[in-house]
């Protein structure tokens, strides 16, 4: 594993200290842990002094070179992230906000062409179905009226 080049674990959801044991993979010329749940001090020493911040963006309880947070003499910058983080919250309701956009332009496309359709011409197709099925419930009232 001391020859691995490249390594992106990017929303993965990982959560808790970035391993020590990363800094004997010498090689390493890439490194992405963006958008996880790591906390603590980033470990410094051979090619970790090479990443930048991009390689920890979305990493809110890091803390230590090359972030310009500071941590405190414990490596801690404060205590580990809950089960659940800020961007994960973030993530969901910019899913939803699209998903509702989604469906709210459909609802409004569809309603116009609807009106469209219905206020040009009568669709004898819509008419007989809506027409059967009036009669349907009228002979089905005079049957039990009948009783």
């Amino acid at each position: 594993m001391t020859a691995l080049e490249s390594l992106d674990l990017s929303f993965n959801k990982l959560d808790g200290r970035i391993p020590e044991q990363l800094l004997s993979v010498t090689a390493l010329a890439l490194l992405n842990l963006s958008y996880n749940r790591l906390w603590g001090r980033i470990p410094r020493g051979n090619q970790f002094n090479t990443f930048e911040n991009d390689s920890y963006i979305g990493n809110i309880h890091l803390c230590g070179e090359p972030l310009t947070v500071r941590c405190s003499n414990d490596g801690l910058l404060e205590a580990p992230p809950l089960a659940s983080s800020d961007h994960d919250e973030t993530a969901s309701q910019f899913d939803w906000k699209m998903a509702k956009m989604g469906y709210a332009s459909g609802l409004v496309i569809g309603l116009s062409i609807g009106y469209m359709v219905f206020s040009t011409v009568k669709p004898q197709w819509f008419v007989r179905m809506v027409e059967g099925d009036q009669q349907k419930n009228v002979r089905r009232a005079r049957r039990r009226h009948r009783r």
